[in-house]
């Protein structure tokens, strides 16, 4: 198992461009209370705006995970809430591999 930690900007609304396992991904966050993630593989919806709670899967299907290798998470202190007042500080954002 690897841990990719994935940098975010202190901003309420983002999107981004990563690559991880030579899968080529668009993230986008949307703030509404709580995050709102999205992922698009090659241009497509992998999900769309599913809520995001501290340290747990953000992907709710075994199939997506299989089909990128792995999964998201907010990796936060203390359990707290992700928010993007704490990115990069005591909130990040990270893609846990199966290998």
């Amino acid at each position: 198992m690897t841990t990719y930690a994935i940098d975010l900007k202190q901003t309420p609304n983002q999107e981004f461009f990563i690559n991880i396992l030579n899968r080529d991904m668009t993230i986008r966050i949307v703030d509404r209370e709580i995050p709102l993630f999205s992922v698009f593989v090659n241009e497509d919806y992998l999900v769309q705006n599913i809520p995001c709670f501290a340290n747990q899967g953000i992907l709710p299907y075994p199939y997506m995970i299989t089909e990128l290798g792995g999964n998201f998470m907010f990796v936060t202190s203390g359990d707290e809430y992700p928010s993007w007042k704490n990115f990069g500080d005591t909130c990040n954002l990270v893609f846990v591999s199966e290998e």
